[in-house]
């Protein structure tokens, strides 16, 4: 992705919830009842769809030149996972 497009306005509900409009939900991804990943850079919030394992796996290869790897690749997906939530 990485473009920029037109900035859309949404409003936060008493509860904390943000709605996101369907042409976004659409061009991300991004379905009822699954989870996002929610970072703040810039005094920005960016809202991305999690890596699904696939991907994780994907992007790791090469990364291990040689041998086994010492711990199983989704088990690392887990572990950084929970190190964004801190």
């Amino acid at each position: 992705m990485g473009t920029m497009g037109k900035a859309e306005e949404s409003t936060v509900d008493d509860r904390g919830r943000i709605l996101i409009p369907k042409e976004i939900r659409d061009k991300l991804g991004l379905q009822s009842g699954r989870n996002v990943q929610l970072t703040i850079e810039d005094d920005r919030l960016i809202v991305t769809p999690p890596v699904s394992p696939e991907k994780f796996i994907e992007e790791l290869e090469g990364v291990i030149v040689d041998g086994e790897p010492e711990m199983d690749p989704l088990r690392l997906k887990d572990i950084w996972g929970k190190l964004g939530e801190e």
